[in-house]
């Protein structure tokens, strides 16, 4: 017998966005340019240093008091450090990692600009010798450490740019992966909202009706009222991004009463929902596809009654976990058990892009129950 159970119990890579800023060239640009088609850091790392050699030009000229020398200070000391923050990038790339604590990045920021500084300022007493200036004075005490201190200060302004932009970039990939994912999941609710409505389920929900008109019309008020719940839901809803789950909820409560008039004794649901999770926003239709999947695929593997079951809770860490199961078995196909046109490497993708290491998608089979679980991450 058909039932709708609340209750109060509760139940992907690494991505350097530094180096994915590299492309980020390619974005907003005017095709045919020779700078427009280098990437995003090298930009920054050329026109960086060429306008610090320029600006910096000035004061080595009024220390060294010839041009000859201030221009090979600026290739020696410019160019060394170009060289430098070049390795310096390489660093952060292998070493950070979105999990990396304030703390952890703080000191390896410190700990490299003043391995850097440091390298820059023994390469600058190293060349002293070769281009032959007065060591009494270029080179005294007071010099060298206010070079240390200049040429750390130097690489630890450059780490501060480097991850500022490296932070930025991110921040613009999420929202430009959300607004895919949302575009995609509005995409995907307009192919649903037509598989479902034109024409198979209308025509099955009508036919149902029809067929009952000369039995029992009296019988036909609740499935009636069940497919104006689900349609309404279904056209209310349409240009929402994010909706309440427990709306689905109710929505596919109405679908399987319909469903369930129609097969009557061959098919045997459970749906369950916790409260507290009601609220939980989710992106669009997300249940109705598991849902339709475990149905249609039920049917054709499971021994009579088809039994479904639709269950979502909050667990006590806050997030939302949904599970739709179905007796039968696990079909393999070239397109793996398709969600109403939605293919289950689809759905992990479209979760992936709106909730980036924030959820679990497990498929299971177990005493002859096939169960596809979500949980969602707050």
């Amino acid at each position: 017998m058909f039932s709708a159970k609340r209750f109060t119990a509760k139940e992907a890579d690494e991505a350097d966005n530094m180096n994915a800023a590299d492309s980020h060239g390619s974005h907003g640009r005017v095709p045919g340019g020779i700078w427009d088609r280098v990437p995003l850091f090298w930009r920054f790392q050329l026109g960086g240093w060429l306008a610090f050699t320029i600006f910096s030009f000035p004061s080595k000229w009024v220390m060294l008091e010839t041009i000859p020398a201030s221009v090979m200070v600026s290739l020696y000391r410019d160019g060394l450090g170009f060289l430098i923050t070049i390795g310096m990038r390489e660093i952060y790339r292998r070493c950070y990692s979105e999990k990396m604590t304030k703390a952890a990045l703080v000191g390896l920021v410190g700990g490299v600009s003043l391995v850097s500084g440091l390298i820059l300022t023994l390469f600058s007493l190293g060349f002293h010798e070769f281009l032959d200036f007065d060591a009494e004075k270029t080179f005294t005490p007071p010099i060298i450490f206010g070079i240390f201190y200049f040429r750390t200060g130097l690489c630890l302004g450059w780490s501060l740019l480097y991850f500022g932009i490296k932070l930025l970039m991110e921040r613009l990939d999420r929202e430009r992966a959300l607004a895919v994912a949302l575009a995609a999941g509005k995409e995907a609710e307009l192919q649903m909202l037509r598989a479902q409505m034109n024409p198979h389920f209308l025509f099955n929900a009508l036919t149902t009706i029809q067929a009952g008109l000369t039995r029992a019309p009296e019988s036909l008020r609740p499935v009636v009222q069940a497919l104006s719940d689900y349609l309404g839901f279904s056209l209310s809803h349409r240009d929402q991004n994010f909706i309440p789950v427990g709306d689905e909820y109710d929505a596919l409560v109405a679908y399987l009463a319909v469903e369930k008039a129609r097969f009557r004794d061959d098919i045997e649901v459970e749906c369950i929902i916790d409260p507290a999770a009601r609220e939980f926003p989710v992106p669009g239709i997300l249940l109705q596809p598991l849902l339709e999947n475990a149905f249609g695929y039920g049917r054709k593997t499971s021994p009579k009654p088809l039994r479904l079951r639709m269950h979502v809770s909050q667990l006590p860490t806050g997030s939302l976990m949904i599970e739709v199961a179905n007796t039968g078995t696990w079909v393999e196909e070239e397109d793996p058990r398709k969600f109403g046109g939605i293919g289950l490497g689809n759905l992990r993708k479209r979760m992936a892009l709106i909730y980036p290491g924030r959820h679990h998608i497990n498929v299971k089979t177990h005493n002859g129950w096939v169960a596809v679980s979500i949980e969602i991450v707050p």
